[in-house]
């Protein structure tokens, strides 16, 4: 299992926020280990996830926003 003081750097690595060095070393590292290299692939998949959410709401919530929008200006106009 990987320690979280290096899960924390592989999070930066992905997020390309280490220093150069460090950057350099790690992503060395994680080429040489089955362990980091599969821990970095989970973080980047979980990366690619979650900004997928950022862009896209969710279909139902747009759908309830929407409702009460028209519900909302049919009122108004009365």
């Amino acid at each position: 299992m990987v320690n979280t003081s290096t899960l924390n750097k592989l999070i930066q690595l992905s997020y390309s926020e280490l220093p150069e060095s460090q950057h350099e070393e790690l992503a060395s590292q994680v080429s040489d280990s089955y362990e980091l290299s599969e821990t970095f692939a989970v973080i980047e998949e979980l990366k690619t996830l979650l900004d997928g959410e950022m862009e896209a709401p969710n279909p139902t919530s747009v759908k309830i926003i929407l409702e009460e929008s028209q519900r909302s200006s049919a009122l108004e106009m009365h």
